[in-house]
């Protein structure tokens, strides 16, 4: 037998796409503009205030410089879309963020530490410098060959830890060099 699927696991085959198409259209009639250099961006400018939406998927992020506006921007979103508040940001994409009265303060702590056990080196020792200054790699035909998928993945989380740790990156991009053929010295 065989069966043609009318809908996916979220109601209508393009779902997801009629939903971001109707989102634009909402916030643009509410004045929101989308911004240029990212998409999923929109800007809200007046007079002094600012409002700032980051759409990721069926998430809203929502930033402005006004309290008041920021819940009305909710209550009117709320009205047209079956959404709940879950309140201040915490965690996003890897991302943890703690909010104060002084600022808001990013950390990739929780990622790091995934990233350490994953590859297997949670109980190295911690240094002060990611990597010598005058240490230099070199490709070594006689070594042996290790997981090219695993080092790629690996390489790839290390890039993504850099937007919190951009000290780091010099380090990263040398030990990127090597993911054609990798292999274990």
């Amino acid at each position: 037998m065989v069966y043609r699927l009318y809908k996916d696991l979220y109601g209508l085959r393009k779902a997801p796409r009629a939903w971001n198409i109707r989102l634009d259209k909402i916030l643009k009639d509410l004045g929101f503009t989308r911004c240029s250099q990212e998409q999923p961006v929109y800007k809200l400018h007046r007079s002094n205030t600012i409002l700032i939406v980051g759409v990721y998927v069926d998430d809203l992020i929502v930033i402005g410089s006004n309290e008041d506006q920021v819940t009305r921007f909710i209550g009117k979103m709320q009205q047209v879309f079956d959404m709940s508040d879950l309140g201040m940001l915490t965690y996003y994409l890897g991302v943890e963020l703690r909010q104060s009265e002084k600022g808001i303060e990013i950390s990739q702590a929780g990622y790091a530490n995934g990233i350490l056990q994953t590859a297997g080196m949670w109980d190295c020792n911690p240094t002060k410098w990611s990597m010598d200054e005058k240490f230099s790699l070199s490709k070594n035909e006689e070594g042996t060959p290790v997981n090219a998928t695993n080092y790629r993945q690996l390489i790839g989380r290390l890039r993504y830890l850099t937007y919190t740790r951009p000290d780091l990156a010099y380090s990263f991009g040398v030990a990127s060099r090597y993911m054609s053929n990798p292999k274990a010295i």
